[in-house]
């Protein structure tokens, strides 16, 4: 089996192509396992208390931390999420993005970036939650809403 491997900048996605000449078992395994890559943060858990939310990715506004925790933010909801905001961003797809020491969010849901006096803050959609944006961020976020809007 031979494995390339194509990096550049020019690209807005990730994208797996496999060539074979059949579909046999190994060409059935490789698909499987990528799309159990796919599916492993297509959905996480949420906690409000005892009870227990699963939460698609796409609903998800923004990740931040607060005393130790991190939590998922949705339109209606703040949930707590077993997972450290380093794991999120190593495991997130390309639409979620790092703009903060404490807060990683989801580039697809934000209405617009704005700059005040305190610093740069992003407003999300169909909500009243904002986020401040770090400015060792800020170039990259701004990449990516031109990006989107391709």
């Amino acid at each position: 089996m031979l494995i390339k491997l194509d990096i550049s900048s020019d690209y807005n996605e990730k994208e797996v192509i496999i060539k074979a000449n059949k579909q046999d078992d190994e060409v059935r395994a490789i698909i499987n396992s990528l799309k159990d890559v796919e599916n492993k943060f297509n959905h996480l858990s949420g906690y409000i208390g005892e009870t227990v939310y699963s939460l698609q990715l796409k609903e998800i506004l923004f990740f931040e931390t607060n005393d130790r925790n991190v939590y998922a933010h949705t339109v209606n909801n703040a949930f707590l999420i077993h997972y450290r905001l380093y794991e999120l961003e190593e495991n997130l797809p390309d639409n979620f993005l790092r703009v903060s020491k404490s807060s990683i969010l989801n580039v697809n849901e934000i209405l617009s970036l704005s700059r005040s006096v305190t610093g740069n803050l992003v407003e999300f959609k169909n909500t009243y939650k904002q986020i401040y944006v770090s400015r060792r961020f800020l170039k990259e976020l701004k990449i990516k809403l031109s990006q989107r809007e391709l």
